[in-house]
């Protein structure tokens, strides 16, 4: 993983954590299988894509389980609505 610069870790520190703590609380459960415990925030759309860290909008709440299988799967997740475009 790549270093985070002092302007992206302070966004992530002062934004991102406690966004995801919230979401944690509001989503508990993997919002693929409906059944696992949700343990990880997942962006719709990449920072890369566009995409924003902080907007909830943008996020989901997932178990590692399907974060891993989505990361590893570019292909099916972009077909299934899991990863999106920059245009989306």
């Amino acid at each position: 993983m790549r270093h985070r610069s002092k302007k992206r870790q302070k966004q992530y520190t002062e934004d991102r954590i406690p966004i995801v703590k919230e979401m944690l609380e509001e989503n508990p459960v993997c919002m693929m299988c409906w059944r696992a415990p949700a343990v990880d925030v997942h962006e719709l759309k990449s920072r890369a894509r566009g995409g924003s860290i902080t907007d909830k909008s943008n996020l989901v709440t997932l178990c590692r389980e399907h974060h891993d299988f989505i990361t590893q799967n570019p292909a099916w997740a972009q077909a299934h609505g899991w990863s999106l475009n920059s245009w989306e």
